[in-house]
């Protein structure tokens, strides 16, 4: 079952594409009354919302010897699938450096799918309940169809080791966790 709704989350992202009028959905944050975003959303749409990607974006030094080890995996970059809260401070502060590791890895946009959630973890039109997401930010590694592994909330080490442990087979157990983040 979870390998159709992989295979279905990145069939989803070309019609996505043609429904770009649905993507980067702001709504009113109930608890603190500012903009987030719910739904599928992109890089640029998390931009619109204030300084906070482009901080820690910059400000993030990814271990260069990790990235440069990340490389040698070019030819088999999994999919990956992002679930984050635009009110959620680790999603805050982990999507945009995430984004700066994959800008070091010339890594294809086309292998990423993102889906905003609100406080109750709904994504709005994008049904999410499949995919075990308790916290957020949760980045969901797939290939061929299969989860890989995932990182939950915050790396065990550091984004880019993470990344490259679930490359070589070592997966980070994913446990499914319950909470407010």
């Amino acid at each position: 079952m979870r390998t159709i709704i992989f295979l279905l989350a990145f069939i989803y992202i070309p019609i996505t594409e043609l429904m770009a009028q649905d993507e980067n959905k702001i709504i009113t944050d109930p608890v603190k009354g500012t903009d987030m975003l719910i739904g599928t959303v992109s890089r640029e749409g998390l931009e619109t919302l204030g300084d906070w990607f482009a901080n820690e974006y910059r400000d993030y030094q990814a271990d260069p010897d990790v990235i440069e080890r990340l490389k040698m995996h070019c030819e088999s970059y999994p999919y990956i699938f992002i679930v984050l809260g635009t009110w959620c401070g680790d999603s805050r502060e982990q999507v945009p450096r995430f984004f700066r590791i994959l800008d070091l890895l010339e890594y294809p946009e086309s292998n990423v799918f993102m889906v905003a959630v609100d406080r109750e973890k709904k994504a709005g039109e994008f049904c999410i309940g499949d995919f075990g997401i308790g916290l957020v930010p949760t980045f969901i590694f797939s290939q061929q169809g299969e989860e890989t592994g995932r990182i939950i909330e915050t790396p065990v080490v550091s984004l880019e080791q993470d990344f490259l442990d679930i490359l070589n087979g070592r997966s980070l157990a994913p446990e499914i966790h319950t909470g407010d983040h």
